[in-house]
């Protein structure tokens, strides 16, 4: 990503009063490990091979919450804004984008949220295998902000196999911005005979048509896990003008050395990153 001077002056601003603070020590406390009844965990792991959604309701605590949030605040100056048509998917991109090398740079308390060992033992808890970080510079730990009406991040596949998706900001009722979901994905596709990312508009307003389609609300300060390179997934529009929607996403693979395609350099690619459609 090609830094300019005055974004590189704002960033070390940003770092260096980070640098000062003893932000290694708030991090620690940032998050609660979550102990689960066996039970309860159960039913989780369950929920998540058949639906692959599971909400983790105020994962993060209110002081937590606006920690992350100020360094959003403070960091969305460098968020570019997207507008256009995913190529393949045909759904559209109308949201500001922040990728993980600005994080990495400019926010060591963001960037080390990454590799807590709470957040990664929650995931590892639910999935029930090891994960990897993902190795891709942008997709690892991004923030999306919806903030405008009709704003929406739409149906998409990851490439990671594990979408961690803590909330800053919600819409109110009725504002638009859910989660919605089409559970197993790929393999509605393999019975259709049908690319999961390649021309689906017709597939989805089927499963649409036919109440496939999972939606869910959440709360600042609550997350959610996906396994979000099989279950297609997308943010509903938002309905009116003043809504605000912001998340940070952090990413995981299932496997060492995963495949990439090109849709988060499309994304979250900088400035640059939509010239690649051209």
């Amino acid at each position: 990503m090609v830094i300019n001077d005055d974004i590189h002056k704002a960033g070390k601003s940003i770092a260096e009063r980070r640098n000062s603070a003893n932000w290694a020590v708030e991090l620690w406390d940032l998050i609660t490990p979550k102990i689960y009844d066996p039970n309860v965990l159960q039913k989780m792991r369950d929920d998540f091979v058949r639906m692959g959604y599971v909400r983790f309701p105020a994962l993060v605590t209110s002081r937590v919450l606006d920690s992350i949030k100020d360094e959003l605040v403070e960091l969305l100056q460098f968020a570019v804004r997207r507008n256009f048509e995913m190529p393949g998917y045909e759904t559209p991109r109308n949201l500001s984008v922040l990728g993980g090398s600005i994080i990495k740079s400019y926010s060591p308390l963001l960037y080390s949220l990454y590799h807590h060992y709470a957040l990664r033992s929650c995931v590892e808890s639910v999935v029930g295998r090891a994960i990897f970080s993902c190795s891709h510079p942008e997709e690892f730990m991004v923030a999306n902000f919806l903030h405008h009406d009709g704003d929406t991040h739409g149906w998409h596949l990851d490439d990671p196999a594990y979408a961690l998706v803590i909330f800053l900001e919600i819409p109110g009722d009725d504002g638009g911005g859910d989660l919605e979901v089409i559970p197993n994905w790929t393999d509605l596709c393999h019975r259709k005979n049908r690319k999961p990312d390649d021309s689906i508009t017709d597939l989805i307003a089927w499963a649409t048509e036919n109440g496939l389609v999972d939606r869910y609300r959440h709360e600042p300060g609550d997350a959610y896990l996906l396994r979000a390179d099989m279950n297609l997934h997308r943010v509903a529009p938002l309905m009116r003008a003043g809504e605000r929607r912001s998340v940070v996403n952090l990413a995981f693979d299932n496997v060492l050395n995963a495949t990439r395609g090109r849709t988060a350099d499309i994304l979250y690619g900088g400035q640059h990153g939509v010239e690649q459609l051209l």
